[in-house]
């Protein structure tokens, strides 16, 4: 069994060990990652944000450190019932959600599930629309027996692959060091059947998320990587069409992960938010 990583701590929510990376204190802004994906994904914005927040990233339950139990619904609606979960556990009346890829889809599902709970929403690089990830690697995994397949298959020179082809624009973070943190995880109980189900069970929300996106209250802050070769940047602005109080920005040479390849502007894009949300109550 893999060793956790050197940063956080676990609690238990739902039933569930769920690994949780906090810091700092004020204002809480909670952040999601992606599709196979962990807290590790915010490396390089904890320490930064945390200087004037309180800071909260958990891996969700199937990815990362936290557990993978079979049973677990993996939809959107289940993910976004467990962040609610951890912001109860946390006395967390209501915190601005940040998520990428997956995580997007996720704090969208919980504005419309608890809308008081939702001060403030920042999107980057997410899914929602039908059809939208465009990434063949994760659309395999949605297909019966296929998906399986590929993810017995999987180890580091694919994860490699996979970084260097797809998430990122700049190749060369897709270092040793930043492989060995991704598949480390995959030796944990269930890691490797869980994606394919994840992938299946959050499409089948696409419809509807997309077909609600107006019923959204609080504003938005749309965020995506230019290079984005997983989902189109051509979505950012079907969001900023969409979203009722949204704004958008386009980061340069930043694929799918702009938070990991261009941390300083996604950094100063999210604290001027959610200062910017402060001064208007």
């Amino acid at each position: 069994m893999p060793q956790p990583p050197g940063y956080g701590d676990f609690i238990n929510i739902q039933g569930l060990k769920i690994h949780v990376w906090e810091a700092g204190k004020g204002e809480p802004i909670i952040l999601i990652h992606g599709f196979m994906s962990m807290a590790y994904d915010w490396r390089f914005n904890m320490a930064e944000l945390s200087r004037q927040f309180a800071v909260y990233a958990l891996d969700l339950p199937g990815f990362g450190y936290s557990d993978k139990p079979l049973d677990f619904g993996y939809t959107t609606a289940a993910y976004s019932r467990l962040v609610l979960d951890y912001m109860d556990a946390r006395n967390i009346k209501s915190a601005i959600l940040a998520g990428n890829s997956l995580g997007g889809q996720v704090a969208l599902q919980a504005g419309l599930m608890q809308p008081d709970r939702v001060g403030g929403l920042v999107l980057i690089d997410l899914g929602g629309y039908p059809g939208s990830v465009g990434f063949l690697p994760f659309k395999l995994l949605a297909v019966p027996l296929l998906g399986e397949m590929a993810m017995s298959l999987l180890n580091a020179g694919i994860v490699k692959m996979m970084l260097k082809t797809g998430i990122f624009y700049n190749a060369a973070l897709a270092e040793d060091a930043t492989v060995r943190g991704y598949c480390e995880v995959y030796k944990t109980v269930n890691a490797r059947k869980i994606p394919p189900m994840v992938m299946m069970g959050v499409s089948r929300d696409e419809a509807r998320i997309s077909a609600s996106l107006g019923e959204i209250k609080c504003r938005s802050l749309i965020i995506w990587g230019a290079e984005d070769r997983v989902i189109s940047p051509h979505c950012a602005g079907m969001f900023a069409r969409d979203l009722p109080r949204a704004s958008m920005l386009i980061v340069e040479k930043a694929g799918h992960m702009p938070q990991v390849e261009r941390p300083e502007a996604v950094n100063k894009a999210i604290a001027d938010f959610a200062n910017g949300l402060k001064l208007q109550r």
